[in-house]
């Protein structure tokens, strides 16, 4: 009986720890892909960082990535202007009017306002 009792125990531990490595890998992770697109748009701001951080949550790391694509692609083609055709939008400006307009075109704008609040 008590051998048993010790071999439960020692599989719960040990898929205990299997939990917590993943979770530690997963969050890895997200912070490398939150700090590979801060760079990538050139964001330095804490308050940039922490909107990025909110779509990467938000929005998933694969899907994040991929309106970081879109962004270099944008830029390489010249770049976008702003509204009013002034002056061009910084590549973080486009990331975010992307993920807005993703966001808006899904019917998720409950989601626009956690992300830029």
């Amino acid at each position: 009986m008590r051998g048993s009792r010790v071999r439960e125990r020692q599989v719960s531990e040990e898929t205990k720890k299997r939990a917590e490595a993943e979770v530690r890998q997963q969050r890895r992770a997200f912070l490398q892909a939150v700090e590979e697109i801060t760079t990538g748009l050139g964001e330095t701001e804490p308050r940039s960082k922490a909107t990025i951080e909110r779509t990467v949550t938000i929005l998933g790391i694969a899907e994040a990535r991929a309106v970081k694509s879109e962004v270099d692609a944008i830029e390489a083609a010249g770049g976008m202007p702003t509204v009013d055709g002034s002056r061009r939008r910084t590549p973080g400006g486009i990331y975010l009017f992307l993920i807005k307009q993703r966001l808006n075109e899904a019917g998720r704008k409950d989601l626009i306002k956690q992300i830029v609040g």
